[in-house]
């Protein structure tokens, strides 16, 4: 007898494939779920992302148990749909966590042979989380006014 049931699966269909939002303000959450350290040398790492319900009509990706991003506007709807078809099942959406642009981005779709598409204008809106410890903001020296 099993004490966890693993949850049904149902991939999703994604054409063309999509960056996730907000990749500044979630770098701490995607260099978790990377579990390479603080700076892990850049790769490009296979994703097996879940989709799932967020707040208001927001739909985000949880890649090894750690929301990792949100699905953009362009493709809620569609990504939407297939949630709500899924059931009980998870869907879950193939893709990889890459590093562009200093930051490391999720892509949820198949991987393009030739190389990810440059991140849409406007993608990310969230400010990037001011460092801190034990909830005290760190300043750097450059930062300084």
């Amino acid at each position: 007898m099993a004490l966890f049931r693993r949850r049904a699966e149902v991939l999703a269909h994604v054409e063309d494939g999509f960056h996730a939002a907000e990749a500044p303000a979630m770098q701490r959450s995607v260099l978790e779920a990377l579990g390479l350290g603080d700076r892990p040398a850049p790769a490009v790492v296979p994703a097996r992302l879940r989709v799932e319900h967020g707040a208001d009509q927001h739909l985000v990706l949880v890649w090894r148990n750690v929301i990792v991003g949100f699905v953009p506007s362009g493709a809620t709807a569609p990504l939407a749909a297939q949630l709500a078809a899924a059931g009980e099942a998870a869907l879950v959406v193939t893709g990889a966590v890459h590093h562009a642009e200093g930051a490391w981005r999720v892509w949820a779709g198949p991987v393009p042979e030739d190389g990810f598409p440059p991140v849409p204008a406007g993608l990310d809106t969230l400010a990037a989380p001011e460092t801190t410890i034990l909830g005290v903001p760190v300043r750097r020296l450059d930062q300084r006014g």
